[in-house]
């Protein structure tokens, strides 16, 4: 039986003037949890840490987005790459890089959950120092990205098979060792935390359309870049449908939907089409649920996308890719295709520019990395609507694609098998460098990755825990 002891690392939380450039935090390890948390400001900078810590190259700015998990899932042509050839062939035990790779998403996933422990465990207690609504957006946010982080780990590091021991979920800051739940267990505690969190931010601005400014706080500006009240349903929507409950996944979903052309209303046509590359939206930032600001994104996506023709450049031949996008027929003006992605000079292989950072870039679009985005929402009720209303799920996708530039439309007709083939295809397009097709192949328990020909056993499904006591006091026994 595997436990884990945890233990938590403690941060000096740095915080720029603009809410959208937070600082890199630095260990320390000798100070108290509990100096940090006796301000209002205090929890703010705790929180705004956690977000710095998740855009970290080991997790969403690079491996758990356009790194590690679209490398595993296939998504690139890594035969000359020289740190993801091995990822994509799964070799996570027998080649140390890869292990260490897994083990630092392990580490830093615990470590960003430690720190929300440490703002859960003291802020009802500290109840009054808080302003205006501030106490519940902060307790929400914490709750909903706790929620949000053991959800990706139970993806990456559980069986589909729910009735399995999945990961540890860890709810209070402790010493004590934490053992193991099932997936079911997991599940269950995970869509607790985001029912709270729901609660909490029934009083996020975002609610009554402060999404971008907010005159009366710089904090609660930009909520599309925090976990905001959508962003608890949106990821509730994620959790309901890993569970199987399509009932509830849907009822999320649509929550999300209802409102989304007015608080995430879709990419205009002409922000994706715009001549020069420093005015494009290349990840269709106004349909953010949930987004983070890495403010150095332009030389991490330099260094592994747009980087020459050099060993570490992660792309597709256009053989596959350009099947994938259907271009000889309905992606002929797929913007994805079109105004998204680009051949490298003197070759056929394409290059996703979702993360490209041109000089100059407009600021409205710049050094955005999506989590949640509004199309998912759409095929989580497309998928939902299956063999209840086929009829619906084929308008749900109808939507997105004609938001995407496609003019022709699913038939009405189509069988419930065709209207499955499109889902997949739909996650293939929309998600490119941004990880989410290797979560899909997952839960629909998919025998392989599609265009690639070798089976796939729960072991490639699973990353393997931690073997032994590491950084920041993690142990498996």
């Amino acid at each position: 039986m595997k436990k884990i002891i945890y233990i938590l690392s403690l941060f000096t939380l740095l915080v720029s003037t603009s809410c959208e450039k937070w600082l890199d935090v630095q260990p320390r390890t000798k100070i108290k949890s509990t100096d940090l948390l006796l301000t209002e400001q205090g929890y703010k900078d705790a929180l705004i840490g956690v977000y710095t810590l998740l855009k970290s190259e080991s997790l969403y700015a690079k491996e758990l987005t356009f790194g590690f998990v679209d490398a595993v899932s296939r998504q690139y042509d890594t035969y000359n790459n020289s740190t993801y050839n091995d990822v994509a062939n799964w070799k996570y035990v027998e080649v140390a890089q890869v292990r260490t790779m897994i083990d630092n998403i392990w580490i830093k996933m615990y470590n960003a959950i430690a720190n929300l422990n440490n703002i859960l465990d003291n802020i009802d207690k500290n109840r009054e120092i808080f302003s205006d609504d501030n106490y519940y957006i902060i307790k929400g946010e914490a709750l909903g990205l706790r929620a949000f982080l053991h959800f990706d780990l139970l993806r990456l590091f559980a069986s589909s098979d729910l009735t399995k021991k999945s990961i540890p979920l860890i709810r209070s800051l402790s010493t004590q060792i934490t053992e193991s739940l099932t997936g079911e267990q997991t599940i269950s505690l995970i869509l607790s935390d985001l029912d709270e969190a729901i609660i909490a931010l029934e009083k996020d601005p975002i609610k009554i359309g402060k999404k971008l400014v907010n005159p009366d706080s710089e904090f609660l500006s930009n909520r599309h870049m925090r976990f905001n009240y959508y962003a608890a349903k949106a990821t509730a929507a994620r959790a309901y449908l890993w569970a199987g409950n399509k009932t509830k996944a849907l009822e999320n979903a649509m929550d999300v939907i209802n409102v989304s052309d007015q608080i995430f209303p879709w990419v205009a046509t002409s922000n994706v089409s715009a001549t020069e590359d420093k005015n494009r939206d290349f990840t269709f930032s106004t349909e953010h649920i949930f987004s983070l600001n890495v403010y150095n994104l332009k030389d991490i996506s330099n260094r592994w996308l747009f980087a020459a023709l050099s060993s570490m450049q992660l792309f597709r031949g256009s053989y596959y890719f350009e099947r994938m996008y259907e271009k000889t027929g309905v992606g002929v003006s797929d913007y994805r295709l079109v105004y998204i992605t680009k051949t490298l000079p003197g070759t056929t292989n394409y290059v996703i520019y979702k993360h490209y950072q041109p000089d100059s870039y407009k600021s409205d679009f710049a050094a955005r990395i999506p989590l949640i985005k509004k199309s998912e929402m759409y095929y989580i009720a497309a998928e939902c609507n299956l063999g209840v209303n086929n009829a619906q799920s084929i308008n749900y996708l109808n939507m997105v694609r004609n938001n995407r530039g496609i003019t022709t439309n699913l038939a009405s007709s189509l069988a419930e098998t065709a209207i499955i083939a499109e889902i997949l295809k739909e996650y293939r397009k929309e998600f490119q460098s941004e990880g989410q097709l290797f979560y899909y192949c997952k839960r629909t328990k998919m025998s392989r990755f599609p265009d690639y020909s070798m089976n796939l056993s729960e072991s490639v499904y699973v990353l393997p825990m931690p073997e032994k006591e590491i950084e920041y006091g993690f142990r498996e026994q």
